[in-house]
C-alpha cells in the first residue's frame, strides 16, 4: 500500500478542494479560519477530510473544487462518512451560519444543532492556478 500517493488516477491539479472549516466550536475571536487546499490525489489528505466528517468534528465547512471529479468525491464524503443530507436552510439558519453563501449546495449533519456543509456546485479551476 502506498502512503499518501495516487488516491485518484488523475493529475493532482484536477482533483483539489479549497476548504474553509470551523471545527469543534466557533472561534472566540470571531475570525473565520483561512481556507486550505486539499489535494485529493494524496491519500493522507483524503483521510484527514474523511475523519473530520466521520468524527462530527465540523461545525461548518465551505468548499470549492477545481473539477467535477473533485466535487463528486467531496459530495460522496459528505453524504457517506459525514452522513450529510441535502437541505434547504431557513432564513434564520442562513443568518446564523458564518460560511453560508448564496448559490452553494447545503448539507446538514445531525438533527439537533446540526453541522453545515456548503459546496459550490460549479468547479472553479481558475481559483486553483495560484494555489
Amino acid at each position: 500500500m502506498s502512503q499518501g500517493k495516487n488516491t485518484l488516477n488523475h493529475e493532482a491539479s484536477k482533483v483539489k478542494l479549497c476548504i474553509t472549516m470551523i471545527d469543534w466550536k466557533y472561534p472566540d475571536d470571531g475570525q473565520t479560519p483561512s481556507p486550505e487546499v486539499l489535494d485529493l490525489a494524496e491519500q493522507s489528505q483524503v483521510m484527514l477530510l474523511y475523519m473530520s466528517l466521520a468524527d462530527g468534528a465540523i461545525v461548518e465547512m465551505k468548499a470549492e473544487a477545481d473539477s467535477e471529479e473533485a466535487l463528486d468525491v467531496l459530495r460522496g464524503l459528505i453524504q457517506g462518512a459525514g452522513s450529510g443530507v441535502r437541505a434547504d436552510l431557513s432564513a434564520q439558519e442562513k443568518a446564523k451560519c458564518w460560511l453560508y453563501e448564496e448559490g452553494y449546495e447545503c448539507y446538514t449533519q445531525g438533527d439537533k444543532d446540526p453541522a453545515y456543509f456548503f459546496v459550490n456546485p460549479a468547479p472553479r479551476p481558475e481559483a486553483f492556478e495560484q494555489r
